[in-house]
């Protein structure tokens, strides 16, 4: 039997496909019809991705399982902001304002997959917003995302591109919210280290209320904070900003000898540290921006804003793999 292998299967009446690696016991899976949703990472028998109970329930809570694709992430207020001159008046999907975008519950097009020893077992889709006139009425950009989920040597590796196709300059603000499971009664016995500079001060509404400092928050992380210390829902969600260059962060499993090892690369500046109330789950979320970005004061080199000129292409890549704590 091969190493790696691709499965296409079903779940609750949806296809999905399946990436396998027999040889670290490890299993992914996708469902491209709802945002090129991961909803499943197991590592010998362990969840490390929490899971909705069904198809259905991701439909309509695509923002609060697996790991959701963000464009943008977070809240933009009231549904709108301006970039360049031009007004942009997006869906209030969560009134008054626009909350994680679309591309997490839109369906993707799968364009390769496969399983072979040079590339182990992998998917890639596209999403255009060409053929998507609706988005395009509110989002003016020909913009084409292609995104690959890859599992080899034990590792889930997501890597992108966004070409702007567009003859103007685009907004950009991109980010992923993977919901990082832990069993009943184990919380106690997770931890989390983030390699956190500053803290971002916030509004009783969530936004970013003055420019991030170094705070207690930042120093704990740094070294492990226990999931049951973190700040609980609501408030739950902290703001981070992290030192510059190739980041590292990790959730230690004592219980289980294990860790996740999250490689974040260096194109996510901002993190979003959030305990989900609804099921067991800690999420780290790398953002390239703050979230509301374009409508707030604070300068590009803090806040992340970033324009994505006409035929260009923003690349990303994060992975992550399960070690045993030594």
């Amino acid at each position: 039997m091969s190493r790696y292998e691709l499965i296409h299967s079903e779940w609750d009446g949806e296809s999905t496909l399946r990436l396998v690696d027999h040889e670290a016991q490890a299993t992914a899976e996708i469902i491209p019809a709802v945002g090129l949703h991961l909803f499943r990472f197991d590592v010998r028998n362990q969840a490390y991705i929490a899971k909705p109970a069904s198809a259905a329930e991701l439909r309509v809570k695509s923002s609060r399982y697996g790991v959701p694709i963000l464009f943008p992430p977070g809240r933009v207020k009231q549904a709108a902001f301006t970039f360049e001159g031009r007004e942009y008046l997006l869906p209030a999907n969560r009134e008054p304002d626009h909350s994680h975008g679309e591309l997490r519950e839109r369906p993707w097009k799968v364009i390769a997959s496969g399983a072979d020893s040079a590339g182990g077992a992998y998917v890639s889709a596209e999403f255009d917003l060409a053929e998507h006139p609706d988005m395009l009425a509110y989002f003016p950009h020909a913009a084409c995302f292609r995104f690959t989920y890859r599992l080899k040597d034990g590792t889930l590796s997501l890597s992108g591109e966004i070409a702007n196709k567009s003859g103007n300059t685009m907004p950009l603000s991109l980010g992923f919210h993977p919901y990082f499971a832990y069993a009943d009664g184990e919380a106690s016995r997770v931890k989390v280290v983030i390699p956190a500079a500053a803290e971002w001060p916030l509004s009783a509404d969530g936004y970013a209320a003055g420019e991030p400092a170094p705070s207690p928050l930042t120093a704990a992380l740094q070294q492990g904070e226990l999931v049951t210390a973190l700040p609980s829902y609501p408030g739950g969600s902290q703001l981070l900003s992290v030192e510059p260059g190739p980041q590292t962060c990790e959730i230690q499993y004592e219980a289980r000898g294990t860790k996740l090892v999250f490689d974040m690369g260096d194109k996510f500046p901002i993190h979003v540290l959030f305990t989900a109330p609804w099921t067991n789950a800690v999420s780290l979320e790398p953002y390239t921006s703050i979230m509301n970005v374009f409508n707030e004061p604070f300068a590009p080199e803090i806040s992340g804003a970033l324009g994505l000129e006409a035929g260009e292409t923003f690349s990303f890549e994060w992975s992550i793999h399960i070690e045993t704590i030594k």
